[in-house]
Parts: structure tokens; C-alpha cells; sequence
């Protein structure tokens, strides 16, 4: 059921990406379309390996030094590298130069075949993921998915995605799908809205009206502990903390006591997506994507942004599932 209606929903992005069309399924079993391509992770870490055969060490040891900087120094809010037309005009020229090499290659085979004892193998630069391009269109996508379709992949990994043999991504295992009701779409799309436009008030006012509860209703903490679960894992924000010293700060400062649930799946997308993110190198803020999809659905529901207000947000949203107990850091491990 969601593969069928992810095919039919996605049309709009069916250059960038594919979804598998179902052919039958049993309780047990799922068969669908093939897709031809590598899953990205396997990409990132073919890369990886390469890098660090270079640098003279193993891929492990690479990604354990990545690991120590990253929580040395942080991670960037924002993709500082080369554009996504730099990358592919990279990628253009590297793929060019291994066919012109090819060719020689392949006459030496081809002439020599009746002397040789096997065929001299061929060139196959391994070359990085576009990765420009890749979060682009899997930032617009899912925020398509969350602010228009109002139904989403929870659980985007790098493992649930392909690079498909005709450049597009594939997208893949759909069994983690939530759906959202009308007021949790509106909801979700009025946060990304007003994290966007970096309006504190109207943030602080959804999480009033969301029964949110702690000992001193801190504006700032509440501030933080949104980008951080909805939008950022920038270092402007942890300011040289790591994850969980972070938390352990702004519970120290204002400890939480009771909190909505409705837009959980909401934040684990997020913060997958921005996992995703940090392992190609290229970090993201998801209001820089979302934003615009934010503002178009709440225009579309005949609520724009500027009429919100806590009246019509308690009128709008659904009665919110409360957890009591402080927030858990293991959604962001």
C-alpha cells in the first residue's frame, strides 16, 4: 500500500527519484520492481575505503578520526564545499577520462587477446557521491512528504536509499510510514514555518499550546531543545558540547517534566535525514528546505502564516498525547 502510494504521490519528483512498483505481497513476503544501482551507503563507505588507502590506513580508522573531530569541533550548520555543479562536472570529467583510457585498454585486449594470458583490467575510477545533489533532492522530497503528502518515510538511513544506474535515487522500504492527521500536518508545517522565519514567539506559543511542561518554561532552552530535535546539529547550536552534554545543559538549566508526542516521527525524520547529511559531509538545516513547503500547505489549508495565533492553533490542532518524564537522547544517538 505505501509503495503504491508513494509510485502515484512522488510523480512531481519522478526525474530525481523511483520508487519500486509493488507486484504482489503475502504477510511474509514483498516482491516488487528491481531497481539497478548500489545503496548509498555502500557508496559512501566504497569512497571511504578509497580515501583511506590513500592516506595509508583502514576505513575504520578513518571513520573513528572523523567520529573524534566531530565531537571535538562540531559539525558546520551548513554545507561549506564545492556546488553540486562543480561535483558533477567532476564526476563528468573523471567518468570521460576513464573511457578514453578504456579505449586503449580495450584495444590492447582486443589485439593482443591471442598472447595474453587474461585481459588487462579496466579503468573504474572510484568517485564520490554527488553529494550535493543527493541531499537536495532527498531534503525536498521528504519535506514534500511531510508538509504536503502529510504522509512520510520515518526512517530515511542511508541504507534505504539508491544511486540508481540512470542517476536517480531509489527509494526503498517503505515499511516505516507514518501518517499524519490534518492538525499534525498543519502543526509540523507551522513549526518548520516559524523555525524558518526565526520567530521565537510563535514557536513558544505552539509549545504552550502543546501542553509542553517544565519547571521554568525557559524561552531559550525551549528554543534550543526545538532546532535541535527539529532542525540542526550545527555547532552554532551545541557550542562545542557534544549530544549529550547538551541535553544534560539545558536540563540542568530547565528541567522538563511533560511533553507532546504527535510529531515524534516528525523529528526522527529529521534527525535521519540530517544523519545522512553528516555522513556525506554535507550538513543541512532542515527549515532551509522545509520552510517553503511549511508556508505553501499552511497557504493551501486557508491559513497562512500570519493569522496564527494560539486560538487557532488550540482550534487547528488535535488534543496532544503527553509522555511524562524527561526527553530521551537515545532518538539521537
Amino acid at each position: 500500500e505505501n509503495l503504491r502510494f508513494f509510485c502515484k504521490s512522488l510523480i512531481p519528483f519522478k526525474d530525481q527519484v523511483k520508487v519500486p512498483k509493488p507486484i504482489f505481497a503475502t504477510n511474509r513476503m514483498l516482491v516488487m520492481e528491481y531497481l539497478s544501482g548500489i545503496k548509498l551507503l555502500d557508496g559512501i563507505r566504497e569512497y571511504g575505503a578509497k580515501i583511506a588507502k590513500e592516506q595509508g590506513r583502514t576505513l575504520d580508522e578513518l571513520e573513528a578520526e572523523i567520529k573524534e573531530r566531530i565531537l571535538k569541533e562540531g559539525m558546520p550548520a551548513k554545507y561549506d564545499g564545492p556546488s553540486e555543479w562543480k561535483v558533477s562536472t567532476y564526476l563528468k570529467v573523471m567518468r570521460f577520462y576513464d573511457g578514453i583510457r578504456n579505449f586503449g585498454v580495450g584495444m590492447l585486449n582486443f589485439l593482443g587477446k591471442p598472447f595474453m594470458k587474461e585481459e588487462i583490467a579496466y579503468y573504474k575510477t572510484i568517485l564520490p557521491p554527488n553529494a550535493p545533489r543527493i541531499m537536495d533532492v532527498l531534503m525536498k522530497v521528504h519535506g514534500y512528504q511531510l508538509c504536503k503528502l502529510g504522509r512520510f518515510q520515518a526512517d530515511p538511513h542511508a541504507g534505504n536509499f539508491l544511486l540508481l544506474d540512470d542517476g536517480r535515487i531509489g527509494l526503498i522500504d517503505m515499511g516505516a510510514v507514518k501518517e499524519l492527521t490534518r492538525g499534525e500536518r498543519l502543526a509540523a508545517s507551522l513549526l518548520y514555518a516559524s523555525l524558518a522565519r526565526q520567530d521565537k514567539k510563535m514557536l513558544l506559543d505552539m509549545v504552550r499550546v502543546s501542553g509542553y511542561k517544565s519547571k521554568y518554561f525557559d524561552e531559550d532552552v525551549i528554543w534550543d531543545l526545538c532546532r535541535f530535535g527539529f532542525d540542526t546539529f550545527g555547532r552554532d547550536l551545541l557550542k562545542g558540547k557534544n549530544i549529550q552534554t547538551f541535553m544534560d545543559d539545558l536540563y540542568r538549566r530547565d528541567p522538563w517534566y511533560e511533553s507532546a508526542t504527535n510529531l515524534t516521527m516528525a523529528q526522527f525524520l529529521s534527525i535521519r535525514l540530517r544523519a545522512v547529511g553528516i555522513a556525506m559531509n554535507f550538513p543541512v538545516e532542515c527549515h532551509a528546505w522545509w520552510g517553503e513547503d511549511a508556508e505553501k500547505a499552511l497557504n493551501e489549508a486557508g491559513l497562512p502564516y500570519e493569522v496564527w495565533n494560539s486560538k487557532v492553533m488550540n482550534e487547528q490542532f488535535e488534543p496532544p498525547t503527553m509522555s511524562k518524564g524527561a526527553i530521551s537522547t537515545k532518538l539521537f544517538s
